[in-house]
């Protein structure tokens, strides 16, 4: 469960601030959702009010250990469908995230990936998709 707490607005995109409600964690979110979809996005979202959210993280998969890249632990649920495409759910840390599983190479013994990402785009949100997924 995430509370938003700003709104930067802009012409077709917006960067959503939320805390996680459990752990406090403070996250900044890329939303263009408008861009793809006049009824099927992301604006309904207002300030101080709390919503279930899906994370994606956006960026390449690390070949070795480098400083921008970070440590993403498989969860137990490994791939998940979310819309029209196949997500890993993947912790960072104690916060839970998504990414696209295309193009990821991993096996069944791994534990984590390396990963460098560059922004967190909201996936979902109280079950609503967002329409580049759908």
């Amino acid at each position: 469960m995430f509370e938003v707490t700003a709104i930067d607005e802009r012409i077709m995109d917006r960067d959503i601030y939320l805390m996680n409600v459990v752990t406090e964690k403070e996250e900044e979110c890329f939303d263009n959702s408008i861009g793809y979809s006049d009824d099927n996005n992301f604006m309904f979202m207002k300030i101080g009010s709390k919503y279930e959210c899906k994370i994606l993280l956006i960026g390449d998969q690390a070949k070795e250990e480098n400083k921008e890249a970070c440590k993403l632990f498989f969860t137990e649920e490994g791939l998940i469908k979310i819309g029209k495409c196949q997500f890993l759910k993947v912790y960072l840390g104690n916060e839970e995230y998504y990414i696209l599983a295309d193009e990821i190479l991993f096996n069944d013994e791994d534990k984590y990936i390396l990963f460098d990402f560059f922004r967190k785009d909201l996936l979902e949100v109280d079950g609503h998709i967002s329409p580049m997924y759908i």
